[in-house]
């Protein structure tokens, strides 16, 4: 079962969304009239699979309140339902799935919202099949912060910290990294490197600042391509 978190200081809306996500059934739903309520339990630990936020409330705001989420969780789906259109390019920073006006009808919020839990469970499915001396290790793609060659080994840092390394390549990087390339999350900013963009933090100075720590390089003659590429990952482009 789904669980999903819906937050609006909006007594109203609260009860509409609550009641409509109640009919359909299928959910496990925890509802917030305080985001800042919301955030000191995401802070402590606790997971949504799909986050229903206002825009517009009293601190943490609602795009406040979805970078606190992304500090602990990189691939829950993040929707906003707001009366407010001018904060929609403010959203593309947590890399909200959608961003609905009000009124939101039964219909709309069904539709939608089954659309980004179908594609984010996709996501999540997706499993890079590591050799390493100890066997087979099975990483979720969205758990892998970036892969790099390393004395002649692939070996890939997770959300975690940890330090996953294969066994010696028989093959170019290139080609060990194949299964992560097709996926629009990964970019190769250099020969010995592949990242997942959904980790960085900031671009400074030709690297990429992650958000784990430490930093990646950007080939200087590939720089302005990766850049592009990039900034249209992080404002919707290939979401």
């Amino acid at each position: 079962m789904y669980q999903i978190a819906v937050c609006d200081d909006d007594a109203a809306e609260r009860a509409k969304i609550e009641g409509f996500l109640r009919s359909f059934g299928g959910y496990d739903i925890s509802v917030y009239a305080e985001s800042c309520k919301l955030a000191e339990e995401t802070a402590n630990g606790k997971m949504f699979d799909v986050y229903l936020l206002d825009v517009v409330m009293p601190k943490p705001d609602g795009i406040e309140l979805g970078s606190i989420i992304r500090e602990t969780d990189e691939s829950a789906v993040i929707m906003y339902l707001t009366s407010h259109k001018d904060r929609a390019f403010d959203a593309f920073s947590v890399r909200a799935t959608q961003y609905l006006s009000k009124p939101v009808s039964r219909e709309l919020l069904y539709r939608e919202l089954n659309m980004a839990i179908c594609a984010a469970q996709e996501k999540k499915s997706r499993i890079l099949f590591l050799k390493t001396k100890t066997g087979i290790k099975p990483i979720p793609f969205h758990l892998i912060v970036y892969c790099e060659s390393e004395s002649r080994c692939l070996v890939c840092l997770t959300e975690d910290g940890r330090k996953h390394t294969g066994l010696t390549l028989r093959v170019p990087f290139d080609e060990a990294v194949m299964p992560l390339l097709g996926d629009e999350r990964f970019i190769r900013p250099h020969t010995s490197f592949l990242v997942n963009m959904d980790y960085v933090s900031e671009i400074i100075d030709g690297y990429f600042v992650m958000k784990t720590g430490g930093k990646i390089p950007i080939a200087q003659k590939k720089r302005q391509q990766i850049i592009n590429e990039y900034t249209e990952y992080f404002f919707g482009g290939k979401r």
